[in-house]
């Protein structure tokens, strides 16, 4: 992949996951002017000299404290996101940067139906591109989750492995979710990362290199 494709697809993964959280955010304020509606038709009842419902009113109170405690935490990872291009390459905690590819993949597993759970992760750094990372682990969630169906759990970890990192992907009942798939192939090989299958425990293996290591 010459330089130029690899920033269009760069971009194309950026635009991607901003509509995915922008239309997240739609949500919440939908929710939220639901619930502000029925504050208001409350309100009006109260004028007409109709009882308050104190019980309906804390409930939508509360439906409106919950989405922005919603939105504060789809925002934050939107903002560690658009950070993760401040720098090519820095020391990244992996727990760290896997928890936000799960949250920035939550609602595309949704739309499929699969939960999406954080394992068993060991503390584990490595230097790395930020942003690459994280498309990284986005695209390798994105391909587990189209060999999944409704109903099926994705479970993700991280560990260290020989002086590199090994994410797992599993599905309980399922055999490996991820193979080495064409759909990230490209910045695997770039990142110097590789996908295997244990085919006992059904576990898929993305082990990460650090920079400079050989097998």
């Amino acid at each position: 992949m010459g330089r130029q494709d690899e920033t269009r697809a760069g971009l194309r993964f950026f635009g991607r996951v901003s509509a995915s959280v922008s239309h997240e955010i739609k949500n919440v304020f939908a929710v939220i002017n639901e619930a502000a509606g029925l504050i208001e038709d409350f309100t009006l009842m109260a004028e007409r000299g109709m009882p308050l419902q104190p019980e309906r009113l804390k409930s939508a109170a509360n439906s409106i404290q919950g989405q922005i405690r919603r939105g504060d935490a789809i925002i934050k990872n939107m903002n560690a996101f658009a950070h993760s291009t401040d720098e090519d390459v820095r020391e990244v905690n992996l727990v760290e940067g896997l928890t936000l590819a799960v949250a920035l993949s939550t609602r595309f597993a949704d739309m499929r139906q699969v939960k999406l759970t954080m394992g068993e992760c060991e503390p584990v750094s490595m230097v790395v591109s930020p942003f690459d990372l994280t498309r990284l682990l986005h695209s390798s969630i994105a391909a587990a989750l189209d060999r999944l169906e409704a109903g099926d759990t994705l479970v993700i970890g991280v560990r260290p492995e020989g002086g590199g990192a090994s994410f797992s992907l599993s599905s309980p009942g399922k055999d490996g979710p991820l193979r080495d798939d064409e759909s990230f192939a490209d910045l695997a090989r770039a990142m110097n990362a590789s996908v295997s299958v244990n085919e006992k425990t059904g576990t898929s293996e993305l082990l990460l290199e650090r920079a400079g290591s050989s097998e």
